[in-house]
């Protein structure tokens, strides 16, 4: 289980562990001009589950950081 889902840690800590995920993979598109990528190469890409990885690429396209495209693939977006 992702640490930011243990029922054992604070709230707070869970926050701030899946803003740092979330920042780290931002940063990948960022210096990776053209990557586009689905949820299970990700996954395996940055070694996460398809569950947490789906989780932090929707957090990243709901901030219009990413778009998806019509095959399920996430890109950086023209105005990320």
């Amino acid at each position: 289980m992702p640490p930011y889902l243990n029922a054992d840690s604070s709230l707070t800590c869970n926050r701030r562990t899946f803003a740092k995920l979330v920042q780290r993979i931002r940063e990948e598109f960022e210096e990776t001009p053209g990557l586009e990528i689905d949820v299970y190469d990700g996954a395996r890409f940055w070694a996460l589950d398809p569950f947490t990885c789906e989780l932090v690429l929707t957090r990243l396209h709901d901030a219009k950081f990413l778009v998806r495209t019509a095959a399920g693939r996430y890109r950086r977006s023209s105005a990320g």
